[in-house]
């Protein structure tokens, strides 16, 4: 499904990165679209981490609200120091080459839940298998595992629970052979999609380190990054700006929204990327350039 939302300029408003409870979001794919509705968001992308089920219900609200959404997804990717998040944006969900890589992290992801529980297990905590399964509708995520400790009282927020037992090196963490920088950009260019390198400033990398990551993403076919990201301040953005510079890269925005509960990271609430920089959403196959702004 594409985008066909004749907005006029001044009405517009992007955001092409968050998620529901198809991942590791608090809200349903309707709840997520109809907030973005009345944020007065006019093109969204859902990207749930390295899961497409959130996406008919989603764009169906969608069409309900009268907005456009653009299929998307998060994938995990792995280089050579570490771990990365891929976004890709207006991808054909039902391509075999995209279906079978979503699988398979899919894979990933339930041996790592299996893993957690485990060791969690063996760290004093009781009883988190039963409240992953109210938590989590689909496979559980870190996410939802923080939050089950939250609940059970063995942390006070979410943070706390990543710093004390989920966070690489702690008692809960498990990793993870996520696939390759370059198949997950492959994975979307088969599906017709648009490959975003996704906050760019929230790995906690070194400027070396992280040049080394994005330029591990354009040898891949890495075609855009996220230049306006939610959370992100003033300084991130203007540095996000100048590596979209350096390599040649188209800019997307993403609030990354999760959580109604933290309002600091909301749908829509996004600075307009700097006009030197194109915009991924003109690259978009059907959506027109007219019809949207930043």
């Amino acid at each position: 499904m594409k985008a066909t939302s004749k907005a006029s300029k001044s009405a517009s408003r992007i955001d092409l990165h968050m998620h529901s409870t198809a991942s590791d979001g608090r809200l349903s794919p309707t709840a997520v679209v109809q907030r973005a509705a009345d944020q007065g968001v006019r093109l969204m992308a859902l990207t749930d981490h390295d899961t497409l089920e959130g996406l008919p219900e989603a764009q169906a609200a969608a069409a309900q609200c009268g907005i456009d959404c653009i299929p998307g997804i998060e994938l995990s990717a792995r280089w050579a120091r570490g771990v990365v998040h891929i976004v890709g944006l207006d991808i054909d969900i039902t391509t075999p080459i995209l279906l079978e890589g979503v699988a398979r992290q899919q894979t990933e992801r339930r041996q790592r839940a299996v893993r957690i529980a485990e060791r969690l297990t063996r760290a004093g905590i009781s009883d988190i298998t039963e409240r992953l399964e109210r938590l989590a509708q689909g496979v559980p995520g870190r996410a939802h595992f923080a939050r089950a400790l939250v609940e059970q009282g063995a942390v006070p927020t979410v943070q706390a629970a990543f710093e004390r037992y989920l966070k690489r090196g702690r008692p809960g963490y498990a990793a993870v052979e996520w696939a390759r920088i370059e198949e997950v950009v492959a994975w979307i260019h088969a599906a017709g999609g648009i490959a975003v390198f996704a906050h760019p400033l929230r790995y906690g990398l070194s400027r070396g380190a992280l040049r080394a990551a994005i330029q591990a993403f354009v040898d891949a076919g890495g075609q855009s990054i996220e230049v306006a990201n939610g959370g992100g301040g003033r300084d991130d953005q203007v540095a996000a700006a100048a590596l979209a510079r350096r390599f040649g890269l188209t800019g997307s925005k993403g609030s990354d929204f999760h959580d109604p509960d933290f309002p600091w990271i909301e749908i829509g609430r996004l600075a307009p990327l700097p006009p030197d920089i194109p915009a991924v959403w003109e690259r978009f196959r059907e959506t027109p350039a007219e019809s949207v702004s930043g």
